[in-house]
């Protein structure tokens, strides 16, 4: 059993819904994250779930790579059966980051 059997059901429906791959090991380590990309050209974000601990979970948001230097970072927690809900507020951060106004000049 691997440290994330108790929510990969739920990253699992996430990820279907959500995103084209759900990576699951980084290092040869147990990990689950996935890459959104943006409206403009080479930009890219992240999502990543942490392994549950003592019933709480956290899912993180990030951006990658932007294309005016713009960084992103947020992050959410609460019981293992919010997971849905954490992982629709990460969706919904990164695509409002997506969706930002075009710097001037841009």
């Amino acid at each position: 059993m691997t440290a994330y059997a108790e929510v990969d059901p739920a990253i699992d429906a996430w990820a279907l819904a959500t995103v084209k791959k759900l990576f699951t090991e980084r290092a040869d380590q147990p990990a689950r994250f996935a890459y959104l990309p943006g409206l403009r050209p080479f930009e890219c974000f992240q999502i990543s779930i942490d392994p549950p601990l003592a019933g709480r979970v956290a899912v993180s948001a990030r951006s990658v790579d932007t294309d005016d230097e713009s960084e992103f970072d947020e992050r959410w927690e609460g019981p293992t059966d919010a997971l849905p809900i954490l992982l629709e507020k990460a969706t919904a951060t990164v695509q409002t980051w997506v969706n930002r106004p075009i710097a001037n000049g841009g």
